[in-house]
């Protein structure tokens, strides 16, 4: 039996309280929280001489706080394909982006917000000004998405927005029950 099929036994499933889209169709509810800034991949493990590499501890402290976030604020698992998108705060100019990806994925998939990383069909991620060293993270369901960046004025930092779907474009589509 799957995780995602033990989950959905034995708690409430995001997807479970389903949005009706379409000609019968459904599906999950999205969901959105705040975790932890997670610490560059560069971060995550170390060599120990004739162990090989090993999670470091910075790594597992920040897996920890961040699935103790995502509980805390009770966020329902959400089942199948997802798009998601990260605002993550620039806590260092030196930083790449790309760095807190995997940390954030894994919290998110230990927390069992999600079954597996695989599961992530899309990703969008933007650097945040710094504030109180939270990333915040969107998880949607697959779906068409009219999703636009807008960018600081210094171009340093910015924000994904999801953009409401134009009632004739749905139509045409057939997403749209009118």
């Amino acid at each position: 039996m799957s995780a995602v099929a033990e989950i959905t036994k034995s708690e409430p499933v995001a997807g479970r309280r389903e949005r009706v889209t379409g000609e019968g169709a459904s599906q999950p509810t999205p969901v959105a929280f705040t975790i932890p800034t997670p610490p560059s991949a560069n971060a995550l493990f170390r060599n120990v001489k004739g162990v090989g590499r090993v999670k470091a501890k910075r790594y597992d402290d920040f897996v920890r706080m961040a699935v103790t976030a995502i509980r805390g604020q009770g966020i329902r698992p959400i089942a199948g394909n997802v798009v998601a998108i990260f605002g993550v705060e620039r806590m260092s100019d030196r930083a790449d982006i790309d760095n807190r990806i995997k940390a954030m994925l894994d919290a998110i998939v230990e927390a069992k917000t999600i079954e597996d990383d695989r599961f992530v069909t899309a990703l969008a991620i933007s650097w945040l000004p710094s504030a109180n060293g939270m990333s915040h993270v969107r998880l949607l369901p697959v779906q068409r998405l009219d999703v636009s960046f807008h960018p600081s004025t210094n171009g340093a930092t910015g924000g994904w927005f999801i953009n409401a779907p134009d009632q004739e474009e749905e139509e045409r589509h057939g997403h749209f029950t009118g």
